[in-house]
């Protein structure tokens, strides 16, 4: 299983940041593990409630940024989908 350090991660497409709290588990299905996270910006255009999550494979996935599909690990042009920002308190995008 790979590791997700809780902290500030980057999500690839829109340069948008993101508080990972942890891991977590679905209630219904102990094999399901997903990344439970905070989007750091504010958007009118998107109310609702402010935790998210999202699958631990979807979470750590590599993508084509120009096709913003999942694809392997290794593939020409691909970018990890969310990516850890160790220095988040002093970053400036």
């Amino acid at each position: 299983m790979p590791d997700v350090a809780a902290g500030i991660y980057r999500h690839y497409k829109a340069e948008r940041y993101y508080l990972v709290l942890g891991l977590g588990h679905d209630a219904n299905d102990d094999a399901r593990t997903v990344v439970i996270y905070v989007p750091l910006y504010v958007d009118a255009a998107e109310p609702g409630p402010r935790l998210a999550v999202r699958t631990l494979e979807d979470f750590v996935a590599w993508v084509d940024p120009s096709t913003r599909q999942t694809v392997d690990e290794g593939t020409p042009g691909a970018v990890r989908r969310f990516t850890y920002v160790p220095d988040a308190v002093t970053h400036k995008p």
